[in-house]
């Protein structure tokens, strides 16, 4: 009995290791979100938000902290550019309402790209856009 505790508390603190040197080795930033958007299934309000992503191999997941609510989304499609030193989220504005469809990070040079809906009301990655705005996303 004795052994299967230490067993457990050695599988649980390996665990928190790992998820603390996962968040340390993160891409991170903050934004101030200037209007609700949203970002993939995710309605975020206007404010501040901090954009996490963990470097890990496999799926990628991009967590969101706003205040003390953290929530989660994956995006369709991840791209290597050209590091530029500017990380932003682009919002574009389709049917009145606006969606993150992109987040550039300059220091890894990853653009991540979200499902937003076209102006016909399906979803994809299309240019239907009426405009669209960088937000500038500090602290990577």
């Amino acid at each position: 009995m004795e052994k299967s505790n230490r067993v457990t508390r050695t599988a649980a603190l390996a665990i928190g290791i790992g998820l603390i040197a996962m968040q340390a080795n993160a891409q991170q930033g903050m934004f101030n979100l200037p209007v609700q958007a949203h970002w993939g299934r995710i309605v975020l309000q206007p404010g501040e938000h901090k954009v996490q992503i963990p470097i890990a191999l496999g799926q990628t997941v991009v967590y969101l902290h706003s205040g003390n609510a953290t929530q989660m989304t994956v995006p369709l499609v991840t791209e290597t550019t050209a590091s530029s030193g500017r990380s932003y989220l682009r919002l574009t504005r389709v049917n009145g309402e606006y969606y993150v469809d992109e987040y550039q990070s300059g220091l890894s040079g990853q653009k991540f790209i979200f499902p937003k809906p076209k102006a016909n009301g399906s979803v994809g990655t299309g240019a239907e856009e009426s405009e669209a705005t960088l937000v500038s996303v500090t602290g990577e």
